[in-house]
């Protein structure tokens, strides 16, 4: 048993301590970059005055790793007697999605200024696209086999290198950014990296600028995080 399995914090302290709350850019990974086919793998990150992430990892050993400004201070083989662990790394999941959503709702409800006719007739039409969209994601989400293998990632908050504030969800072989811009238009940009890497596609699928009906574009990539982080729980 290495150092950091044998002495520390207890790992049930460590799971109250992380906290999303307060974080300037979060990061909730499943199976994202894997070194390893047979390995997998969820993280949740917290950047504010600290650094916290947390990784769980399962592969020929399953753990739970505790790291705060990138330096490990805590690893804990799991067992099945572990249920709780994988409990409080369920709600570390769930609680870093929440606060990264709720901390944009005054950002949608905010009115934009020179909305037109015609941004009400093109944002009506690409919302049925980002609908019909989503919900081929949310069905795919449905249909996973126990066998497969999730692979998402979501980045919320401002972006450590640009300071753009941004909502991204990378699910499949869509890459999906809400842009939140300073003159309170949401950018929605997507990505079909369809036989590619993630990233690696140029040119959009998607883009559309959002003025008048940001709440009802923000409720969509809510159902579709919301789905997304129930199919890719621990068991």
């Amino acid at each position: 048993m290495s150092f950091f399995g044998m002495f520390g914090k207890d790992p049930k302290d460590l799971f109250l301590e992380y906290k999303p709350q307060g974080s300037f850019w979060r990061v909730v990974t499943w199976n994202f970059d894997l070194d390893a086919p047979e390995k997998r793998r969820w993280t949740v990150e917290a950047h504010g005055e600290k650094v916290q992430m947390i990784q769980w990892e399962k592969g020929k050993v399953e753990e739970v790793d505790f790291f705060e400004n990138k330096k490990l201070i805590r690893r804990r083989r799991i067992t099945e007697a572990h249920v709780d662990l994988k409990a409080l790394m369920n709600i570390a999941i769930h609680s870093t999605l929440k606060y990264a959503l709720e901390i944009n709702h005054e950002f949608m409800v905010t009115p934009v200024s020179g909305a037109t006719t015609m941004d009400i007739q093109s944002e009506t039409r690409a919302l049925q696209w980002i609908q019909a969209t989503f919900g081929t994601l949310t069905r795919a989400l449905d249909s996973m086999k126990k066998e497969q293998i999730l692979t998402a990632a979501c980045f919320a908050g401002k972006v450590p290198e640009s300071n753009e504030e941004v909502l991204r969800i990378i699910a499949f072989n869509l890459d999906i950014f809400y842009y939140l811009r300073e003159d309170f238009t949401l950018q929605i940009v997507v990505f079909d990296d369809k036989n590619l890497g993630h990233g690696e596609s140029k040119a959009p699928t998607f883009q559309q600028i959002i003025k008048v009906t940001k709440p009802q574009f923000y409720d969509e990539i809510t159902k579709l995080l919301h789905r997304l982080a129930q199919v890719g729980e621990i068991s």
